[in-house]
């Protein structure tokens, strides 16, 4: 039986228990008008440990097809195993807002390090796929939180803060390839699983400087909206938004997946491809500070029509000069920092269009993403096999301008976001 003061004094110690949580979430709604610098580079930081495993698939389609004896349109079959499990993206960040996101970002890097650095190993492709898929589910409960943590973090600086975050995804991209070319040239493709070491690194390191206890308390305050009357009041932009992402990410899944293949197919060296790959996403890094920051400038929407227009022409320019010559990778460098310039950009309209349900939208606009470059990356490979890897680079260059329609639905500069009836 509890006594009456015992009663009392607990209704007390719960009462201020609802008033530390109550003042938590509104310290962090307060944070919301802030830019959290710090918050932003560390969660750059985490990016680039895990997208470091994942940009390793360029290079090693080449050795998986030449070890297991397989062709190119089955070797493609990597890009979708790893980029499926994406789909779960809306559901982990819907998850994810109602928790803790911490828990997501901390426990990646070194999950997604021990599938990818296997895959040297694996006797059969059905085992590639296998170690593909675990990465892939690393990857679905990396990102979608990560995005919307970040997008807290931004505050009025949410083109600059996506560029930051994008920024490391890209840079892990650029140094990838390299990465793991050297650690097959020195170990063996066999040996190279050694690169696990820095996955695992990181997260040992973000269990101990990540900081998402406002972003939580939040959480727990319960502050969510109801997602499905957002979306039915915004379909509109969303539907741009969404539209205009498929189509990007359709259009360089050959440049990102490929190259490498295409490169090598020409006669040029394995350390030239790897070169170009780690090129064309370094260039990226300085594309997505330049996009992300001049869209919180002039607007996200001039930014994508100015991007979408250039696109096509460098793709075509750098098809039409490439011949192995050194030199050519300055058009190369041109092309990543346009192409890739439009990834803040889009990550950052997605937390504007509904910032009421960060999580899930974030979610959303990369499992969309992820899904489309899964199934461009096997009709790419098919199409390689039939008509030539070269030929299909030129016919898919022209994408990019079938993007264009999707930006006039796009909200302009400043405009009010409907809102759901009552």
């Amino acid at each position: 039986m509890v006594s009456k003061g015992s009663s009392i004094a607990g209704d007390r110690s719960g009462s201020v228990s609802d008033q530390v949580e109550a003042l938590a979430a509104d310290e962090a709604e307060e944070d919301e008008d802030e830019y959290n610098a710090k918050g932003t580079w560390i969660a750059s930081g985490a990016h680039f440990a895990h997208d470091l495993y994942p940009s390793y698939i360029g290079v090693l389609i080449p050795y998986v097809q030449s070890q297991l004896g397989i062709s190119l349109a089955l070797a493609s079959l990597m890009v979708p195993a790893q980029q499926m499990p994406s789909i779960l993206q809306p559901f982990i960040g819907y998850f994810a807002d109602r928790t803790s996101r911490r828990l997501f970002v901390v426990l990646t890097p070194g999950i997604a390090a021990l599938s990818l650095s296997m895959i040297g190993l694996a006797p059969h492709l059905s085992v590639v796929i296998m170690l593909l898929l675990v990465s892939g589910l690393a990857s679905a409960a990396f990102h979608a939180p990560a995005v919307a943590m970040v997008g807290e973090f931004g505050g009025p600086k949410l083109g600059r803060a996506m560029a930051i975050f994008m920024a490391g995804g890209e840079l892990a991209r650029t140094i990838g390839p390299l990465v793991i070319t050297a650690a097959i040239a020195l170990f063996t493709f066999e040996g190279s699983f050694v690169v696990l070491v820095f996955g695992v690194a990181a997260t040992i390191i973000l269990y101990f400087t990540l900081d998402t206890t406002k972003g939580d308390a939040r959480a727990r305050a319960g502050n969510q909206a109801a997602i499905k009357p957002l979306v039915k009041a915004r379909l509109r932009p969303l539907t741009g938004l969404f539209g205009y992402s498929i189509i990007k990410a359709i259009a360089t899944v050959p440049f990102h997946f490929f190259l490498v293949a295409l490169l090598v197919s020409k006669g040029y060296s394995e350390w030239y491809a790897g070169f170009a790959l780690s090129i064309l996403f370094g260039a990226g890094v300085i594309g997505g500070f330049l996009g992300g920051s001049l869209s919180d400038r002039i607007g996200r929407k001039k930014t994508l029509i100015g991007v979408t227009l250039a696109t096509t022409p460098l793709f075509y320019l750098y098809l039409w000069l490439e011949n192995g010559s050194w030199w050519v990778l300055g058009v190369l460098i041109i092309v990543g920092m346009i192409t890739m310039s439009v990834r803040p950009v889009n990550l950052a309209q997605a937390q504007e269009i509904l910032p009421e349900a960060r999580g899930p939208v974030a979610g959303m606009m990369l499992a969309v993403g992820f899904v489309s470059m899964s199934l461009g990356s096997i009709a790419f490979g098919s199409l390689a096999d039939w008509i030539g890897i070269e030929t299909a680079f030129w016919i898919i260059g022209a994408m990019p301008m079938i993007a264009l329609p999707f930006i006039a639905l796009l909200p302009r500069y400043g405009e009010r976001l409907a809102q759901p009836e009552q």
